[in-house]
């Protein structure tokens, strides 16, 4: 039989093994990097870590995992309200499942994971596929935004976070973060055929074709507030949790909300560690230093534990809802 030659599309997509193969490899050696040296600012600091007085309160630290459980909640209604603009309305039970089945691919290095956990449980909603991407490719560009501002809204408060001095290091710059978040977020919100333009651009590069689709501004605004709240939540419930496991610690409630969303969103961000491994503790270490001082890495890591336990129950919980698909 004779074979038939490959088109130069197909060629075009097939990746040489020998990338893939130094593609893992680079991940693995940047992850592997980071964690050494969060793991080494722990060692660091152990003698001051272990000689800590920490304590437990039971009824901070478990408010700190409702408030945690509750944030989880809020994402999944935000999407819910963002997949409605597809013509799907989407109970926020089913959305919580369909966020938190997704999760559990963050801990696979590489970012895409998610998104075969999000197709998995939304192709027995008959949702199909390319609302399923379009969905994940908006919540990617409309979430982070407001995860951005409120970190630079933070450092502009307590630019020691980043500088180690109170007024000097880092000048104005936080405040033009803070301008430039807030004129690009503009952009996404008020001009929406911008923001799908751009989405069609990130399908255009996992090689996914476009979706003609037109975002209300009324949506995208209230999609764009609802992440910020969500946020700040998540910043909240960590708050929650620091003194649920310290004595009174001497942190402004800002700082305490905004360095979490800071090391949440650069571990997100860090393609090359599952889950944020490592860099979210890293920068949590960096950040509440000024304020904590040596012990700041040992409550990064415990928040690390605070937050697998949460996600653990906000799986298990995902796991329990039963969807209810109609037949077509």
């Amino acid at each position: 039989m004779e074979k038939v030659p490959e088109t130069r599309t197909e060629s075009r997509k097939r990746k040489p093994l020998w990338k893939s193969v130094l593609a893992t490899a680079v991940k693995l050696l940047l992850a592997a990097v980071v964690i050494y040296f969060a793991g080494r600012q722990l060692v660091n600091n152990w003698a001051e870590v272990s000689q800590y007085h920490w304590t437990i309160n039971p009824v901070l630290l478990i408010l700190s995992i409702v408030f945690h459980l509750i944030t989880f909640a809020l994402f999944a209604k935000t999407w819910c309200v963002l997949i409605k603009a597809f013509n799907f309305r989407v109970p926020l039970k089913y959305g919580f499942k369909v966020a938190y089945i997704a999760d559990l691919g963050r801990y696979i290095p590489g970012k895409i994971w998610p998104v075969f956990g999000m197709l998995y449980v939304l192709k027995q909603m008959n949702i199909n596929k390319e609302v399923a991407f379009a969905s994940w490719g908006m919540i990617t560009i409309l979430s982070l935004p407001p995860a951005f501002l409120a970190g630079f809204i933070t450092v502009s408060f307590y630019p020691e976070m980043l500088s180690g001095t109170s007024s000097v290091g880092l000048g104005i710059g936080p405040l033009v973060a803070v301008a430039g978040t807030l004129a690009a977020s503009l952009v996404l919100v008020f001009a929406p055929n911008r923001t799908m333009a751009l989405y069609n651009w990130i399908v255009k590069m996992l090689r996914r074709p476009p979706v003609q689709f037109k975002l209300d501004k009324k949506i995208a605004l209230q999609v764009y507030l609802l992440y910020f709240v969500c946020w700040i939540c998540y910043g909240i419930a960590f708050y929650t949790f620091m003194h649920a496991i310290m004595d009174k610690p001497e942190i402004p409630v800002i700082a305490g909300v905004g360095s979490f969303v800071m090391a949440y969103l650069i571990g997100y961000l860090a393609f090359f560690s599952p889950g944020g491994l490592g860099a979210r503790e890293l920068v949590l270490t960096t950040v509440l230093s000024p304020f904590l001082g040596p012990v700041a890495a040992g409550l990064a890591v415990t928040a690390r534990v605070w937050n697998l336990i949460t996600e653990f129950i906000a799986a298990i919980i995902a796991l329990a809802i039963k969807l209810e698909t109609k037949k077509e």
